[in-house]
């Protein structure tokens, strides 16, 4: 059978293309060659650059490839100060023409591809900002935008970077990268759209979506599969973040955005934290933003957060800010019902308690907060908060707390660990039951140590709040309840970490659950130290004074208050025989408070000023030193 051969027409036609494309990429590549090349592209590429980014720099690399591929490099763009690195490094930018512009006769670019893209950042991103400023200020000659109705539809190069390198300065030089993406623009009715596909270091991918019109700009960003710890470790303030995946989406309108995020797998590495890794996480948020920008406000109208891989625990949020005027803001936000059991499953294991078995610990609880005020100011926030703990039916008989209702062994604790074992119970010589504690005492201490104690749920929060938001000083300190003193005590080391904090935190909920006010306050009195190998208020009492704890007189009453913060570094008083006036001045400014607050009458408070505080330590002191 013959072969088939094209038809005439059809040859020439295809010959005709096929000359018009090679006669356009050779004319292309006869503009670009000879020693004027480099010049002649730079002449057209700078003023370009500098016109959207300001001063640009173009480095000695020039190549040209067959196709009329050119290839510059390096370019950078200058910082703030003259001797520092650029905020921006290309090593390398390869334009590839659009041939089917050359048959036109026509230079057209289809591809730009930046290669090894190095970005300073500077201390804290400053240097970035700065570059991100520039960026927005309008240049001369630029122009304004022009409008969908007038705006030439064009056809867009495609970006793509390679290896891109973000650096910035905290606590040392921090490199994260490489990263590699691509952005394409196309023209649509009435509009323009640009999808941006990025794989960020650790793998999954990130992919942006902007359209614009006439009315504003709509954007989407999802992620699946990104490296969570690389993205995160970003924020401020600097914390050591490994693994873990992080999925979420974005969606932005002209008025408002929805937006939501899933992390698992991730582990927390931090001094101030723990001594050693906390994770697995697990958490997830999403929520709705809606703003108007003309009368200045912004609202979230609901937000969501989730912690624990099957959503154990569960937080609402809403609120809003304005600034019109004085910029103010109001957020509320709800604990949803969660048990003991929940929590647990929630957090690490390295945040929850091993001495308890706080997954047997029966009820629920719930919380709610309320903060509003100025944003400037924060001394003058309004704070409000409620916690609800499962107690409304009566003390647990059962639970992993209930031996703590009788007799137990206990092992103080010291700066070395535990101590020797002592008796808390009434086969103890020096256990004092709560019968039988002073009533000055137990005003004296607790007006000392927590003033909220009878009504609060383990967290005195109007005191949290004046520590926090409004320090005497500035400095922002403990604050923790007697029960959160005695949860310590009970269970916990002497390590300062948060990691210990939030299982103190754990254990402060689950004895206010399982033990009512007046046994929490007899633990209390009977393990606490009272000065160097001293426990309980049993032996401080026969120690400082020789006498019974329930015949502490109202002066004694209130200097043991006052030393419990630091009862080793206080007892020298006791071994010196005396108070200084400073120490004497704490002891009348705490009768003088418990005088206003009703605790002592006119007689009993002029009775205690004028009381002279005689130690038993020195004759203790003298007699073992005779003995010997």
């Amino acid at each position: 059978m013959p072969s088939r051969r094209p038809p005439p027409k059809a040859l020439l036609v295809g010959l005709c293309l096929l000359l018009a494309l090679a006669a356009g990429v050779l004319a292309t590549h006869a503009w670009l060659q000879g020693d004027g090349a480099r010049a002649r592209v730079v002449a057209r590429v700078q003023p370009a650059l500098e016109a959207r980014l300001g001063p640009v720099r173009l480095g000695s690399t020039f190549a040209v490839g067959w196709r009329g591929t050119v290839t510059l490099g390096p370019v950078e763009l200058p910082g703030e100060a003259p001797d520092a690195p650029p905020v921006v490094r290309i090593d390398r930018v390869t334009v590839q023409p659009r041939l089917r512009a050359l048959l036109s006769g026509r230079v057209e670019v289809h591809r730009v591809v930046l290669s090894g893209v190095q970005v300073e950042a500077g201390p804290s991103g400053q240097e970035l900002r700065a570059l991100v400023e520039r960026l927005r200020a309008p240049r001369e000659g630029s122009g304004a935008a022009p409008t969908s109705a007038s705006r030439t539809p064009r056809v867009w190069p495609e970006v793509r970077l390679e290896d891109v390198r973000l650096a910035f300065e905290r606590e040392g030089r921090v490199e994260w990268g490489p990263l590699s993406a691509r952005v394409e623009v196309e023209e649509a009715e009435g509009g323009r759209q640009l999808t941006a596909t990025a794989t960020p270091p650790g793998g999954g991918t990130a992919t942006l979506r902007l359209t614009s019109s006439d009315t504003g700009v709509t954007g989407t960003l999802d992620g699946q599969g990104l490296a969570a710890g690389a993205l995160l470790a970003l924020g401020e303030p600097p914390v050591g973040l490994d693994g873990g995946t992080l999925e979420g989406s974005l969606h932005v309108e002209d008025t408002g955005a929805t937006f939501s995020v899933a992390v698992k797998d991730l582990n927390v590495n931090h001094e101030r934290l723990a001594p050693g890794p906390v994770g697995p996480w697990a958490f997830s948020a999403e929520g709705r933003l809606r703003w108007q920008w003309a009368r200045r406000h912004v609202a979230l109208e609901a937000l969501k957060v989730t912690v624990g891989a099957h959503r154990d625990v569960q937080v609402e949020a809403s609120g809003e800010a304005t600034w019109s005027a004085e910029p103010r803001f109001e957020l509320r936000a709800s604990l949803l019902p969660v048990t003991f059991a929940q929590v647990v499953a929630a957090l690490p294991t390295a945040l929850v308690p091993e001495e308890v078995d706080l997954t047997q610990q029966e009820g629920a609880l719930q919380a709610s907060l309320a903060v509003s005020g100025p944003v400037r100011e924060r001394s003058d926030w309004q704070v409000k908060a409620k916690l609800e703990l499962p107690r409304k039916q009566g003390f647990q008989q059962q639970g992993p707390l209930a031996w703590l209702r009788g007799p137990f062994d206990y092992q103080p604790l010291t700066a070395e660990g535990r101590g020797r074992t002592m008796r808390i119970g009434a086969s103890s010589t020096t256990f004092v039951p709560f019968e039988l504690l002073p009533e000055p005492l137990v005003r004296a201490v607790l007006r000392s140590e927590d003033g909220g104690f009878w009504t609060h749920e383990g967290f005195d929060f109007d005191s949290l709040r004046t520590l926090v938001l409004a320090p005497r000083d500035g400095k922002v300190r403990g604050g923790s309840t007697l029960t959160q003193q005695l949860a310590k005590n009970l269970f916990l080391s002497r390590e300062k970490t948060y990691a210990r904090k939030v299982k103190e935190a754990l254990l402060t909920l689950a004895l206010e659950s399982a033990l009512p006010k007046p046994r929490l306050l007899e633990l209390y009195f009977n393990i606490i130290e009272w000065g160097p190998s001293l426990y309980g208020i049993g032996a401080a009492a026969e120690h400082y004074f020789d006498t019974r704890a329930s015949s502490l007189s109202v002066r004694q009453a209130a200097f043991l208050a006052t030393i419990i913060p630091n009862p080793v570094r206080y007892h020298g008083y006791c071994t010196q025989g005396a108070l200084s006036e400073q120490w004497a001045r704490n002891v009348d400014t705490l009768l003088l408070k418990l005088l206003v607050d009703g605790a002592l009458d006119q007689d009993q408070y002029q009775q205690a000023l004028a009381e002279r505080l005689v130690f038993a330590c020195p004759r203790r002191s003298e007699a073992v030193t005779s003995e010997e």
